[in-house]
């Protein structure tokens, strides 16, 4: 069984993604610091919260994230 989960980033962390025009998805902190491109991950829209969800055993060494309760793969 795998132990990998899906996360979101935490709503107080500072950070949120934005997609980049060439596809790429890229966290950034709001205070325009710090951005870090999420190579590697698995990654969905959550449409009804306006922001993604990744996958991994453990979340992205940047930002603040956070288990996702709801995340259920959608193909």
């Amino acid at each position: 069984m795998s132990k990998e989960n899906w996360w979101v980033i935490a709503p107080d962390s500072g950070f949120e993604f934005e997609q980049r025009p060439n596809g790429d998805l890229v966290v950034v902190d709001r205070a325009g610091k710090e951005e870090h491109v999420l190579h590697g991950y698995e990654w969905m829209h959550r449409k009804e919260h306006g922001d993604i969800q990744v996958r991994g055993e453990g979340p992205p060494p940047f930002g603040r994230w956070v288990p996702c309760a709801s995340a259920a793969p959608r193909h």
